[in-house]
């Protein structure tokens, strides 16, 4: 299925986050300051002193089930990647340890170690929002010929309510 296409990449926005700053959050606002209602997370690192995020824990359809991550140490990000719609950041991670590595949706509590790099770019040419689907229970991405002011505060984070759902 494809969701929207005949858009096109706008401008660019680099964004350095530094010590103690919440990842999610920040890139959140750096959206709102920006303007960049809609867009692709191009690419990202950095290294964080608590990862938190969380993924699908099952094979079961649809899934209602879901792993949490928070851990507290000196962690890599390997990379960031993801789409704003509606001002809303869906963004995948990639962590590494000197000895394992995981990841998941970036949720609220990534905490920056010594810094954080990410590139954003904007989209043109529709509109996107991530709407509850009734079959999930998630917020899936969507086009949308308008929008009705701006997104509520809690529609950050992952796709999912994982507070309800954690193994």
């Amino acid at each position: 299925m494809i969701v929207g296409s005949g858009g096109a990449m706008g401008r660019t926005i680099v964004a350095r986050f530094v010590v103690g700053e919440d990842l999610l959050e920040s890139l959140t606002q750096v959206c709102k300051d920006e303007g960049i209602r809609n867009g692709i997370i191009l690419t990202g690192f950095g290294s964080v002193s608590r990862a938190v995020a969380s993924g699908a824990d099952t094979d079961q359809f649809p899934p209602n089930k879901f792993y949490s991550i928070d851990r507290s140490e000196g962690i890599e990000i390997l990379a960031i990647s993801g789409i704003v719609a509606d001002f809303h950041v869906h963004a995948h991670v990639s962590y590494c340890t000197k000895s394992d590595s995981f990841g998941g949706h970036l949720e609220t509590g990534n905490i920056i170690f010594s810094l954080a790099e990410v590139a954003i770019a904007e989209v043109e040419g529709f509109r996107l929002k991530r709407l509850r689907d009734d079959v999930t229970g998630q917020r899936l991405l969507q086009v949308v010929d308008s929008y009705e002011g701006f997104p509520e505060e809690g529609e950050s984070g992952s796709l999912h309510d994982v507070s309800t759902h954690i193994s």
